[in-house]
Protein backbone atom coordinates (compact mmCIF):
# COMPACT_ATOMS: atom_id res chain seq x y z
CA UNK A 1 0.00 0.00 0.00
CA UNK A 2 1.30 3.45 -0.90
CA UNK A 3 2.23 5.95 1.79
CA UNK A 4 0.05 9.04 2.26
CA UNK A 5 1.45 12.17 0.67
CA UNK A 6 3.63 14.51 2.72
CA UNK A 7 0.84 17.08 2.92
CA UNK A 8 -1.68 14.45 4.02
CA UNK A 9 0.66 13.25 6.75
CA UNK A 10 1.33 16.82 7.88
CA UNK A 11 -2.41 17.43 8.04
CA UNK A 12 -2.89 14.28 10.13
CA UNK A 13 -0.15 15.20 12.60
CA UNK A 14 -1.74 18.62 13.04
CA UNK A 15 -5.08 16.97 13.75
CA UNK A 16 -3.46 14.62 16.25
CA UNK A 17 -1.90 17.53 18.14
CA UNK A 18 -5.20 19.42 18.30
CA UNK A 19 -6.99 16.27 19.47
CA UNK A 20 -4.32 15.59 22.07
CA UNK A 21 -4.83 19.07 23.51
CA UNK A 22 -8.61 18.66 23.46
CA UNK A 23 -8.33 15.48 25.51
CA UNK A 24 -5.77 17.04 27.86
CA UNK A 25 -7.99 20.06 28.47
CA UNK A 26 -11.01 17.86 29.19
CA UNK A 27 -8.98 15.65 31.54
CA UNK A 28 -7.72 18.73 33.36
CA UNK A 29 -11.23 20.18 33.64
CA UNK A 30 -12.53 17.04 35.37
CA UNK A 31 -9.46 16.31 37.50
CA UNK A 32 -8.05 19.71 38.51
CA UNK A 33 -8.90 20.39 42.15
CA UNK A 34 -10.38 23.89 41.76
CA UNK A 35 -12.78 22.72 39.06
CA UNK A 36 -13.49 19.28 40.50
CA UNK A 37 -14.70 20.60 43.85
CA UNK A 38 -17.54 22.41 42.03
CA UNK A 39 -18.62 19.44 39.90
CA UNK A 40 -17.88 16.44 42.11
CA UNK A 41 -21.48 16.05 43.32
CA UNK A 42 -22.70 15.84 39.72
CA UNK A 43 -19.90 13.44 38.87
CA UNK A 44 -20.94 11.24 41.79
CA UNK A 45 -24.57 11.34 40.68
CA UNK A 46 -23.46 9.95 37.31
CA UNK A 47 -20.62 7.91 38.73
CA UNK A 48 -20.76 5.08 36.20
CA UNK A 49 -20.13 7.57 33.41
CA UNK A 50 -17.49 9.61 35.21
CA UNK A 51 -15.69 6.67 36.79
CA UNK A 52 -13.35 6.27 33.83
CA UNK A 53 -14.08 9.24 31.56
CA UNK A 54 -11.29 11.52 32.85
CA UNK A 55 -8.86 8.60 32.74
CA UNK A 56 -9.85 7.89 29.13
CA UNK A 57 -9.10 11.51 28.26
CA UNK A 58 -5.61 11.27 29.77
CA UNK A 59 -4.85 7.96 28.06
CA UNK A 60 -6.05 9.28 24.71
CA UNK A 61 -3.93 12.41 25.15
CA UNK A 62 -0.90 10.23 25.88
CA UNK A 63 -1.42 8.02 22.85
CA UNK A 64 -1.86 10.95 20.46
CA UNK A 65 0.96 13.17 21.72
CA UNK A 66 3.50 10.37 22.19
CA UNK A 67 2.74 9.19 18.67
CA UNK A 68 3.75 12.46 17.06
CA UNK A 69 7.18 12.24 18.71
CA UNK A 70 7.96 8.55 18.21
CA UNK A 71 10.69 7.63 15.74
CA UNK A 72 9.26 4.69 13.82
CA UNK A 73 9.57 5.03 10.07
CA UNK A 74 6.15 3.52 9.35
CA UNK A 75 4.09 6.03 11.38
CA UNK A 76 3.19 9.69 11.11
CA UNK A 77 5.63 11.51 13.38
CA UNK A 78 7.74 14.64 13.41
CA UNK A 79 11.07 12.84 13.03
CA UNK A 80 10.09 11.23 9.74
CA UNK A 81 8.35 14.33 8.38
CA UNK A 82 11.26 16.63 9.23
CA UNK A 83 13.78 14.21 7.73
CA UNK A 84 11.71 13.95 4.55
CA UNK A 85 11.17 17.72 4.29
CA UNK A 86 14.88 18.37 4.84
CA UNK A 87 15.90 15.81 2.23
CA UNK A 88 13.39 17.33 -0.20
CA UNK A 89 14.83 20.82 0.27
CA UNK A 90 11.73 22.19 2.02
CA UNK A 91 13.57 22.96 5.25
CA UNK A 92 16.71 25.05 5.22
CA UNK A 93 18.20 28.17 6.75
CA UNK A 94 16.23 29.95 9.45
CA UNK A 95 13.23 27.64 9.13
CA UNK A 96 15.37 24.54 9.63
CA UNK A 97 17.03 26.15 12.65
CA UNK A 98 13.66 27.09 14.14
CA UNK A 99 12.30 23.56 13.63
CA UNK A 100 15.46 22.10 15.18
CA UNK A 101 15.12 24.39 18.21
CA UNK A 102 11.47 23.41 18.66
CA UNK A 103 12.36 19.70 18.47
CA UNK A 104 15.06 20.25 21.08
CA UNK A 105 12.49 21.93 23.35
CA UNK A 106 10.22 18.88 23.12
CA UNK A 107 12.85 16.22 23.76
CA UNK A 108 12.64 15.93 27.56
CA UNK A 109 8.86 16.32 27.75
CA UNK A 110 8.21 13.93 24.88
CA UNK A 111 10.40 11.41 26.70
CA UNK A 112 8.27 11.73 29.82
CA UNK A 113 5.07 11.18 27.86
CA UNK A 114 6.69 8.23 26.11
CA UNK A 115 7.32 6.65 29.51
CA UNK A 116 3.60 6.94 30.27
CA UNK A 117 2.54 5.63 26.87
CA UNK A 118 4.89 2.66 26.84
CA UNK A 119 4.44 1.61 30.47
CA UNK A 120 0.95 2.66 31.53
CA UNK A 121 -1.26 3.48 28.54
CA UNK A 122 -0.64 1.62 25.28
CA UNK A 123 1.49 -1.10 26.85
CA UNK A 124 0.88 -1.97 30.48
CA UNK A 125 4.14 -2.78 32.24
CA UNK A 126 4.15 -6.01 34.22
CA UNK A 127 6.97 -4.69 36.39
CA UNK A 128 5.57 -1.36 37.64
CA UNK A 129 2.33 -0.05 39.05
CA UNK A 130 0.71 2.96 37.36
CA UNK A 131 1.79 5.09 40.31
CA UNK A 132 5.38 3.90 39.79
CA UNK A 133 5.18 4.77 36.08
CA UNK A 134 3.93 8.27 36.85
CA UNK A 135 6.66 8.62 39.47
CA UNK A 136 9.25 7.60 36.91
CA UNK A 137 7.91 10.04 34.31
CA UNK A 138 7.86 12.96 36.77
CA UNK A 139 5.58 14.99 34.51
CA UNK A 140 3.16 17.73 35.54
CA UNK A 141 -0.07 18.88 33.92
CA UNK A 142 1.61 22.16 32.97
CA UNK A 143 4.40 20.21 31.23
CA UNK A 144 1.83 18.19 29.30
CA UNK A 145 0.19 21.43 28.20
CA UNK A 146 3.57 22.93 27.27
CA UNK A 147 4.36 19.91 25.09
CA UNK A 148 1.16 20.38 23.09
CA UNK A 149 1.91 24.09 22.66
CA UNK A 150 5.41 23.46 21.33
CA UNK A 151 4.09 20.62 19.15
CA UNK A 152 1.52 22.99 17.65
CA UNK A 153 4.22 25.60 17.00
CA UNK A 154 6.29 22.90 15.32
CA UNK A 155 3.38 21.75 13.18
CA UNK A 156 2.50 25.31 12.16
CA UNK A 157 6.13 25.97 11.15
CA UNK A 158 6.10 22.88 8.92
CA UNK A 159 2.64 23.66 7.56
CA UNK A 160 3.71 27.21 6.64
CA UNK A 161 6.58 25.84 4.56
CA UNK A 162 4.13 23.66 2.63
CA UNK A 163 1.41 26.33 2.36
CA UNK A 164 -1.00 24.32 4.50
CA UNK A 165 -3.54 25.87 6.89
CA UNK A 166 -2.42 26.54 10.44
CA UNK A 167 -4.03 24.61 13.29
CA UNK A 168 -5.30 26.18 16.51
CA UNK A 169 -6.46 24.91 19.87
CA UNK A 170 -10.11 25.52 20.73
CA UNK A 171 -11.69 26.22 24.13
CA UNK A 172 -15.06 24.92 22.87
CA UNK A 173 -14.83 21.32 24.17
CA UNK A 174 -14.19 22.53 27.74
CA UNK A 175 -16.90 25.16 27.41
CA UNK A 176 -19.30 22.41 26.30
CA UNK A 177 -18.20 20.23 29.23
CA UNK A 178 -18.91 23.11 31.63
CA UNK A 179 -22.33 23.61 30.07
CA UNK A 180 -23.04 19.88 30.26
CA UNK A 181 -22.05 19.74 33.94
CA UNK A 182 -24.24 22.77 34.72
CA UNK A 183 -27.19 21.12 32.97
CA UNK A 184 -26.61 17.78 34.69
CA UNK A 185 -26.29 19.57 38.03
CA UNK A 186 -29.79 21.00 37.58
CA UNK A 187 -31.34 17.69 36.49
Amino acid sequence: MQQLSLDQRLDRIGQHIVRARLFLDLWYYFEENDTRQHIIDTMREYNEFFRFTPHAYLVTYGIYIAGVFEKRRDTINFWVLIREMTAGGCLNGATAASVSNLMTKTKALAGKVSILRHNAFAHRSSRMSCDDVFGLAKVSASELRELTEVALDLFNALAAVRGLPMQHFSPLPVEDAKSMMATLGKA
